[in-house]
């Protein structure tokens, strides 16, 4: 199983780990209830799951329970029509009232294939965890976290392929890309130790759609600043960055030529992997600490079977394109 945390941090569930999270991206869903999940590969159903605070919903039920509902418990209905089966589940937990659907076609009515997810749609209802308000938006801070790691592991799957067909402007591209990303982490963390605190500065890792966000000369600014970095590879990287937005911008008006690209791509991969051992250090310095993204509290340096798959599972969420699919052992949980 994989966990998946509501986007405000109200609450937690487990998933199985071949499910796909509906809502994010270019999907039809906004990032909000309903949320929605369905199998990877020939999805015969979809499950959505929504919750809203019990004193909005269900006020007789929050008059009545003024400290919160203590015991988790469902109560389940049908909503049916020609079209369509659908299997209603409604629960309150804590301060939120739970709403969980599972809707398939109606000519599946009886496939043994919706009795199998039926019975994985009760063990995720049956494994909410509420989060108290004090610690929300840590776990929506951390859910940032955990998206951001899958999407710099997706990242190397294109860079890899980049590699393989000798692709150098898609090499430039991706590695620019991937240093921003370890020297964000690095900031993260170096701010963590440097204040003891298991805040997340998420400003760093996520950027709406609609937000101008910090941009790379920032990020190089900022690890020089809080000595992520020393001005020579500060120096390096700013050159680099010049050089990179000559290739992106200006191949076809400047005198640059595709054997240039060549030299570029081996100074990029040459500073990606310094950016990356410098992200490994303040990585090594925060493990065993009591606080931080990988101290002792969250477990994030421990590589286990689960953890490798959980974060193939979250590349496979990145690309959604069958060439870099990963395996993450359908049907198991």
């Amino acid at each position: 199983m994989k966990h998946w945390t509501e986007p405000n941090g109200i609450l937690l569930i487990q998933i199985p780990i071949d499910w796909q999270y509906l809502n994010p991206g270019l999907s039809e869903y906004e990032e909000e209830s309903p949320y929605g999940f369905q199998l990877y590969e020939d999805p015969i159903g979809c499950f959505q799951l929504s919750c809203y605070p019990l004193s909005e919903l269900a006020p007789s039920i929050a008059e009545a329970n003024p400290n919160g509902v203590k015991k988790l418990s469902w109560k389940e209905s049908r909503l049916d029509d020609s079209e369509f089966c659908t299997h209603l589940f409604f629960g309150a937990y804590h301060d939120q009232a739970l709403i969980g659907k599972y809707i398939y076609d109606a000519a599946l009515e009886g496939d043994e294939r919706i009795a199998d997810q039926l019975k994985i749609v009760n063990q995720t209802l049956n494994s909410v965890v509420i989060v108290p308000p004090s610690d929300r938006k840590l776990a929506a801070d951390l859910d940032k976290f955990d998206r951001f790691t899958g999407s710099l592991a997706a990242s190397h799957d294109l860079l890899n392929s980049a590699i393989d067909s000798e692709s150098f402007v898609e090499i430039i591209a991706i590695a620019a890309n991937q240093i921003d990303a370890y020297l964000r982490l690095s900031l993260v963390i170096a701010k963590q130790l440097s204040e003891q605190t298991n805040d997340i500065e998420t400003r760093y890792l996520f950027q709406e759609d609609s937000e101008r966000g910090i941009m790379e000369r920032k990020v190089f600014d900022d690890a020089l600043k809080f000595d992520v970095i020393d001005k020579e590879t500060f120096d390096d990287l700013s050159a680099l960055y010049g050089l990179r937005n000559r290739v992106i911008h200006r191949y076809i008006i400047s005198n640059i030529r595709t054997r240039d690209l060549v030299e570029i791509s081996g100074r990029y991969l040459n500073a990606l992997e310094k950016t990356r051992l410098i992200l490994r250090g303040f990585e090594q310095k925060q493990a065993g600490q009591p606080f931080g993204v990988y101290g002792k509290k969250f477990g994030k340096t421990s590589v286990t079977e689960d953890s490798v798959r959980r974060l193939h599972a979250s590349a496979n969420d990145k690309h959604l394109i069958e060439k870099f699919k990963r395996n993450v052992g359908a049907g198991k949980t």
